[in-house]
């Protein structure tokens, strides 16, 4: 049965440098996080940036504040058709594996690319440029201990549990992990909670062993299926079915991770996710 280690994404508190950024996080009650270099840290605007010193920053950081990194975000768009932008973002994440094996993070974190982002790509061919990319990642990453989670999200390349598994049996890397956001899964026509209780089942029976990271952020749908963000007290999510399955994991410990983290509310929404854990 999983435990739960409540965290925040890093982003969220805004550009900082390592230093104060954990601080920040740690001070608001948060104990991990999702770090993404290039959207919170101060003078970093590409993963060039990301240098030994700024690694070796961020782990004098660690130690200071408390804050784990459960998450090495590296926002990549793993699923880009286009061979020569797909190649372009594979050697941005192929450049952040020494970065994650040397910050000892839980994981590298990436997305599979908004289907919006190419509009006239169908979602098989997203899905086979996704594989690709990953085909190309994961020996490094195993190579080097490093795992490597991709995100399901409902209007993404990979967007259903049955995708999931595609990828995960596809890829076949002991290496390759997955980050479960219960609202990503949710759509306007399956958000009642009957429709996501059977979303959480074949999550947790098909692949839930491999989930290394969960998100946790609140949205709802209007009249029209349009989608909105909401308050963690306000949304559609059945948080409750949903860790019902993460807490029946045989994970010792996950990460959960407050998404769209407002920092003058961390303690009353850290209170709400620990109700459900």
């Amino acid at each position: 049965m999983s435990e739960f280690i409540v965290g925040a994404r890093g982003h969220d508190f805004g550009r900082h440098s390592v230093e104060e950024l954990l601080s920040s996080i740690g001070g608001a009650g948060f104990r991990c996080t999702q770090l993404a270099y290039t959207k919170a840290v101060e003078g970093v605007k590409s993963y060039a940036d990301v240098t030994p010193e700024l690694v070796a920053a961020t782990n004098a950081a660690v130690q200071k504040s408390g804050v784990s990194i459960a998450v090495d975000g590296t926002y990549v768009e793993l699923g880009y058709a286009d061979e020569d932008k797909r190649r372009a973002e594979v050697a941005k994440a192929l450049s952040q594996v020494p970065v994650a094996k040397a910050l000892r993070a839980g994981c590298m974190g990436s997305e599979t690319t908004n289907m919006a982002k190419q509009p006239t790509v169908s979602r098989r061919e997203a899905q086979e440029a996704l594989l690709r990319s990953l085909s190309e990642i994961l020996p490094v990453c195993e190579e080097q201990g490093v795992l490597f989670a991709v995100e399901c999200v409902y209007y993404h390349a990979m967007n259903t549990p049955e995708a999931v598994r595609m990828v995960l049996d596809t890829i076949a890397s002991p290496n390759l992990r997955v980050i479960c956001d219960l609202a990503n899964y949710v759509g306007p026509e399956n958000a009642s909670v009957d429709a996501q209780r059977r979303l959480w089942d074949k999550v947790g029976s098909w692949y839930g062993d491999r989930i290394v990271a969960v998100h946790f952020k609140g949205q709802s749908f209007k009249p029209d299926g349009t989608l909105y963000s909401t308050r963690l007290e306000d949304s559609c999510v059945d948080y409750r079915g949903g860790f019902e399955m993460l807490r029946a994991l045989p994970q010792p410990l996950l990460p959960v991770l407050r998404e769209e983290a407002v920092p003058a509310r961390a303690a009353s929404d850290i209170a709400f996710m620990k109700s459900f854990f």
